[in-house]
């Protein structure tokens, strides 16, 4: 299943960073940039279709890389944004102690701080090198 994907950037309320949330038709990766635009963190958000079941990051071109099906928590219940406006990011703290959450349709699905790479994913079913569990 692809979709057209989208690119949506998010500032934060003191201009010191911004999350972009990329979906590229297959899959979706949050993105924490600092000031001067260099990415301080990342995270999985979803993949679009069926997790594969061998890990794609052997292959350094197939990047960004779908989350393998052992890595991905299936039993938690989401819907896919189908745009954009379904995404709201939320920002706590200040500077060095900045945090995004990431929002679609008003559920947590993602954490971000700079430096967290990879960062906090609902979606992920256990730590790996995309995304850390979630759990709160």
């Amino acid at each position: 299943m692809t979709s057209q994907g989208f690119l949506r950037e998010f500032i934060s309320p003191d201009g010191a960073a911004a999350i972009v949330v990329e979906d590229d038709g297959r899959v979706a990766y949050g993105y924490w940039l600092d000031a001067k635009g260099s990415i301080g963190g990342d995270v999985w958000l979803y993949n679009r279709g069926p997790a594969p079941e061998q890990p794609e990051w052997t292959n350094r071109e197939g990047a960004p890389y779908a989350n393998p099906a052992a890595f991905v928590d299936e039993a938690v219940a989401f819907s896919r944004p189908s745009s954009a406006a379904c995404l709201t990011v939320e920002w706590r703290g200040q500077g060095s102690g900045q945090i995004g959450e990431i929002f679609v349709a008003g559920v947590l699905l993602a954490r971000l701080t700079n430096g967290s790479k990879p960062g906090w994913s609902r979606l992920a079913a256990k730590d790996g090198p995309l995304a850390l569990r979630l759990t709160e």
